[in-house]
């Protein structure tokens, strides 16, 4: 339980930084998804995939450190 808490700490302090760079792609992208979505639902999926995002480059960088001091 200790681990996750970690690995979820760790992924909310790197979601900030995923979500400004994908709210910036999406919102000033050729596509019209701000409008025809809205700023609400659309801030609600980039902060989802930010969390998803950062979580899963979390575990993999615990992954790879993992097996690496443990040999």
């Amino acid at each position: 339980m200790k681990k996750f808490k970690l690995n979820i700490r760790a992924a909310l302090i790197f979601t900030p930084a995923i979500f400004l760079l994908a709210f910036w792609i999406m919102a000033l992208s050729s596509s019209n998804l701000l409008v025809s979505i809205g700023l609400t639902k659309m801030i609600l999926w980039v902060l989802l995939l930010s969390f998803g995002t950062a979580n899963s480059i979390t575990l993999s960088v615990n992954e790879i450190l993992k097996q690496r001091y443990s040999e």
